[in-house]
């Protein structure tokens, strides 16, 4: 019954938002993902999950939902072409995000290393390191929304590896939030590959915001969850922006201009020279289905060395050297 009830409400909502914002002939179905040939696809997947999540409002924190409105609608600036400065975007992404570490008082409690530590008991190194670590992960988050569910793919498997951890009786986890967010997920996934909606800037910020949050309030409750599971289960969008970064410097590109040659573009690129058909017409949803099958499975693996911190770092450093080994394969072979 709480499954009907609450996907009944994610389609109401998204029946609303889509009859609004095609009668309004919004710029929210102006052209996206040009470079996999879609457009004309509504970018309200933020917009219905944030209506979603307030919804149920009794789960969460005030400050949440509003600063969750707040990313949202810089979100929407951006998808409308408000504004189009990455920079700007950028500063005051960074300023809505220190001040809600402030209000909300976020503490990495241990990093598993004495002097890391020390340098995060320290008031100002601890708000730069979250807001750091917050910005690259909302941005990253909005680099991997550019295949029909990977976004989404990505984190609805991080919301399912919770809740199997959320099994454990030594774990504190609210579950009535992982399970709003699990509903949300799923239907907005399945919404997304069906090219119904997509996220756009505004949902990918959202995301990339609410997971960061939710997993660092579920690692300060659970000293025995290793930090670096939840750096494990960000990996992904977390070292596609950090990579991005650095290869374009090295170039001399500024960093903040987008460009086609993230890791899953490279990938649909190559699919979509192949001579088999299907692969060939598909190459958006399988490129996004071998990427989430490839992280959920290091997750699942993850899982059984939740609080073993060598072994989850080991982890993290076989994704990284698997992402830059693909990653040149891919780009020797296309260029």
């Amino acid at each position: 019954m709480q499954y009907l009830i609450s996907y009944s409400y994610l389609l109401i909502i998204f029946l609303i938002c889509r009859y609004i914002f095609k009668n309004l002939k919004s710029k929210f179905y102006k052209k996206h993902q040009k470079f996999a040939g879609r457009q004309s696809i509504p970018l309200i997947g933020g917009i219905i999950f944030f209506i979603y999540i307030s919804l149920n409002f009794e789960y969460f924190n005030e400050y949440i939902l509003f600063f969750s409105l707040l990313i949202l609608c810089l979100g929407i600036s951006s998808d409308c072409d408000f504004i189009n400065s990455p920079k700007i975007r950028l500063i005051l992404q960074s300023s809505l995000i220190i001040i809600f570490v402030d209000i909300l008082n976020l503490n990495i409690l241990d990093l598993r290393n004495d002097f890391l530590n020390n340098l995060i008991s320290n008031y100002y190194f601890n708000v730069f390191f979250i807001t750091f670590c917050l910005l690259v992960l909302i941005n990253g988050s909005n680099f991997i929304d550019g295949l029909d569910g990977l976004n989404l793919g990505y984190f609805l498997s991080i919301v399912i590896i919770i809740l199997i951890l959320s099994q454990s009786s030594k774990i504190i986890i609210n579950k009535n939030q992982i399970m709003i967010l699990f509903y949300a997920m799923s239907f907005l996934f399945i919404l997304n590959l069906l090219n119904l909606l997509y996220l756009g800037d505004s949902g990918s910020y959202l995301i990339g915001y609410l997971f960061g949050y939710f997993l660092i309030e579920i690692n300060s409750s659970n000293p025995l969850i290793s930090p670096y599971f939840i750096a494990l289960l960000l990996w992904y969008p977390a070292f596609e922006n950090l990579f991005s970064i650095i290869r374009k410097k090295i170039i001399k590109l500024d960093p903040l201009d987008a460009d086609n040659l993230h890791f899953h573009q490279l990938l649909f690129y190559f699919l979509k020279r192949k001579k088999n058909n299907f692969i060939k017409n598909f190459s958006n949803p399988i490129s996004s289905v071998i990427i989430n099958l490839y992280n959920f499975s290091i997750f699942f693996i993850g899982l059984s060395y939740f609080s073993h911190t060598k072994s989850l770092l080991f982890l993290i450093l076989f994704n990284v050297t698997i992402y830059l080994f693909f990653y040149f394969l891919l780009k020797k072979k296309l260029y």
